[in-house]
């Protein structure tokens, strides 16, 4: 569907843009527009260093484009060729993700609009839930506002529709209703029509949909104005739960908003902003999950994938919601296992709070105190005692180094009304600006980081090139590989050893988590039945957590997920010794990266060394040197990816042995069905316990800290032999064919120097 091709307007970061009407912002302070100038003039400074470093980059590539059509490549010769494409084809920053978690209803998609300038962009409403799926939304170099709407794949709809039909087994032996089973009914009607929460599922499999479903389950919009993208896409995306009785004409985009069920995600583009930088992605997440399968599984993925999340919640829920310590629990489990190193509770609504409230609780407040000193007292309360509880939190599972307990602005109260209509608060007073301005240093950061790492892998191929060129300099060849390969052999022997006692320590704590969880499996599994303590449907949503393997996202009852309720007393005791193990900042004995990194400097220090007595050539110590730090990162890189296998590894071994146990439950019908499944739950948990299933458990994750060690090794062992086969290679084929890149080489060294510079 497209939009006619109109140039867009640009985002002027003075001028806000609503929806309906531009808003005249007050004057900004002249420090506040310096910094955000400065912030500016860096980030154009660190794309013309990129833009250049890909010219050369590039220029050098087309200087051997006619030696990489060779019929008869040499090896080395084609792995020169695989690094310099990949490298001009890679990104040099790869897409930063900020998650937006939070309750329904908290504010999210509003926040959003706010950071993004747009007021009404994504579908907002004061009243009820209104994101259905999760969204990314971020911009990039066109003039058009595009969104991808992504649609569950055939098999995925089955698998859903299977478990909803489970779900409304029954429904009719007694009268109670809940969230679940109405969501469940409006899912199907919304597909197959009328009647179809009564049909079986064989009978919903022959039924054709009440809806076009497109054959590619891709459905695109562009459009050249915010406006008319937004309008388009409010169909897909806003909840459908609870329109009926709302005043919404369904007539016009019935189609389109009956498709919510099949809707996986969304990715939204808009075009370049000054308010937010290219290549950051927010993700709109709605909840703290969701009863589809895959939805819900997108949703952890989603925590572990984001560089940041933000906790979001409405500034009356700050304290004391459940939900919001789940995702606290979640959010420090991605900075344990996941790419996660930036936490930050962002309070909503703050022009909530009213005077007389405020009066009742500070009696000593001046009678006549102003709306506005009344907002920034309550911020200031709310940020010192939302600091000090997260900060203490994050403690008690966090090495003391990490990142994130180091951020001074851990908590942002906002108000995004306010930002757009000033009765109240003046637009700093709204912390927008600042949210914006952590956004930006998040992003500036991992560019200079990003950007300099890509620099020196360009680098090794300059190096490379200059070691083919030294390679006819070369004397005794074999006999000076041999030499260092046996060292690095000896040396890779010694870190897998160090890894082994290094992952050792594990086990004393993962023997007291076993010893908790057959303590405490029992009291923990009666946590889980007493969610539905008041609820005569309650064993509909247990019979849907079995058939989901043992994991449920109730509108009713939240999160239940018995095989996490299962291993948790293990994930408490073996906490502390998986984060000190994985640090990456103030190392000790039993970190890691330790090893690792003396391992690194010992055969650095070796090259440097056999240089100096085999008057070995300099290109050669370059390339050795330079390559070494690249196969390194692409250890730690492992390491990050492995490490979120081996945290689940507990709670997955318990969920494939109670497996048997799931589908047993998921076939229970009938009276009595309630007790029934609790009952079957117990004695097959109580039965596996006694069959040793939290020692598997543990057995599995020692099992999958021994494979890390071998992957690590063994890939040590396959890049260094090749890196030094290609160091000491002797191929005449090459001699004179190769163009020379000393002067491509020290350009990019200037780079790197301008960009150290910039620090």
């Amino acid at each position: 569907m497209e939009g006619s091709h109109v140039e867009a307007d640009s985002n002027d970061p003075l001028r806000v843009h609503g929806d309906s009407a531009d808003v005249t912002p007050r004057k900004q302070p002249r420090l506040q527009l310096s910094f955000q100038e400065a912030e500016q003039k860096i980030l154009k400074d660190y794309e013309n260093i990129e833009s250049k470093a890909r010219k050369i980059l590039g220029t050098s590539c087309q200087k051997m484009t006619h030696l990489f059509l060779l019929k008869d490549m040499p090896e080395h010769l084609a792995y020169l060729r695989d690094r310099i494409t990949t490298l001009n084809s890679r990104p040099a920053l790869e897409p930063l993700y900020i998650g937006l978690f939070g309750n329904s209803g908290a504010g999210k998609s509003t926040l959003l609009n706010t950071i993004l300038g747009k007021r009404f962009f994504l579908p907002v409403s004061g009243t009820r839930t209104c994101t259905s799926c999760q969204v990314h939304v971020s911009v990039c170099r066109s003039k058009h506002y595009e969104a991808k709407i992504f649609l569950l794949s055939d098999e995925e709809w089955k698998e859903e529709l299977r478990n909803l039909v489970t779900l409304l087994e029954n429904r009719h032996e007694n009268s109670e209703a809940d969230g679940d089973l109405e969501h469940a009914i409006k899912v199907l009607k919304a597909i197959y029509g009328e009647g179809a929460d009564e049909k079986s599922y064989e009978d919903l499999v022959r039924t054709k949909p009440v809806i076009t479903i497109p054959p590619s389950r891709v459905i695109t919009l562009r459009k050249t104005e915010a406006e008319d993208l937004s309008n388009e896409l409010d169909p897909y995306i806003r909840n459908q739960d609870g329109l009926e009785g709302t005043g919404v004409d369904n007539s016009q985009c019935s189609e389109k908003m009956r498709l919510w069920p099949l809707i996986k995600q969304v990715q939204v583009t808009l075009p370049p902003s000054e308010l937010v930088p290219e290549g950051v992605v927010f993700v709109d997440i709605p909840g703290t999950g969701d009863a589809n399968k895959k939805r819900d599984e997108m949703w952890k993925e989603s925590i572990l994938q984001c560089t940041s999340i933000w906790i979001v919640a409405d500034v009356e829920r700050v304290f004391g919601a459940r939900a919001h310590e789940d995702i606290v629990k979640e959010a420090i489990k991605a900075c344990q296992v996941g790419k996660c190193s930036d936490i930050t509770f962002v309070i909503t609504k703050m022009d909530k709070i009213d005077v007389d409230e405020y009066l009742r609780s500070h009696p000593g407040a001046s009678r006549d105190i102003s709306k506005r000193d009344t907002i920034l007292g309550t911020k200031q309360e709310l940020k010192t005692r939302k600091t000090r509880a997260l900060r203490e939190r994050m403690k008690r599972s966090l090495t003391s180094d990490a990142e994130v307990l180091q951020k001074q602005d851990l908590v942002f109260p906002v108000s995004a009304r306010e930002y757009w209509e000033l009765t109240v608060l003046t637009r700093e007073d709204t912390e927008i600006i600042g949210l914006r301005a952590h956004i930006r240093k998040l992003y500036l950061d991992t560019k200079r980081s990003q950007l300099q790492d890509y620099m020196k892998e360009i680098l090794v191929v300059f190096s490379l090139v200059d070691v083919y060129h030294s390679t006819q300099l070369s004397l005794n060849p074999s006999v000076n590989k041999d030499e260092l390969k046996a060292f690095v052999s000896e040396k890779i022997q010694a870190l897998k050893n160090s890894t082994e006692v290094t992952f050792g320590q594990m086990d004393a704590p993962l023997i007291n988590g076993v010893k908790s969880a057959r303590n405490k499996y029992k009291k923990n599994i009666e946590k889980v039945f007493m969610k539905g303590k008041t609820s005569s449907g309650f064993h509909r949503t247990l019979k849907a957590a079995c058939v989901r393997k043992g994991v449920y996202v109730s509108r009713v009852f939240s999160r239940i997920d018995i095989n996490y309720c299962l291993a948790e007393p293990i994930y408490e005791e073996i906490e502390a010794m998986f984060a000190n193990i994985f640090r990456k900042q103030a190392l000790t004995r039993a970190s890691l990266q330790a090893p690792i990194n003396e391992f690194s400097k010992e055969v650095k220090d070796k090259f440097m060394d056999f240089g100096k007595v085999t008057n070995l050539d300099r290109s050669k110590l370059n390339f050795l040197e330079q390559e070494t730090d690249i196969i390194m990162r692409a250890i730690e890189r492992e390491i990050l990816l492995k490490k979120k296998a081996i945290y689940e590894s507990l709670e997955v071994t318990i969920q494939s042995i109670l497996s048997p146990c799931y589908e047993e439950v998921a076939n229970i019908r009938g009276k009595d069905s309630c007790a029934r499944i609790k009952a079957t739950l117990v004695q097959n948990i109580e039965l596996e316990v006694q069959r040793a299933m939290f020692e598997k458990a543990k057995e599995q994750m020692m099992s999958q800290f021994q494979n890390l060690t071998e992957k690590i090794t063994t890939k040590l062992s396959k890049d260094f032999l090749s890196m030094l086969d290609i160091a000491f290679c002797q191929n005449d084929q090459l001699m004179g064919v190769l163009p020379d890149f000393k002067e491509e080489c020290r350009e990019i060294q200037n780079l790197l120097r301008m960009l150290r510079q910039l620090e």
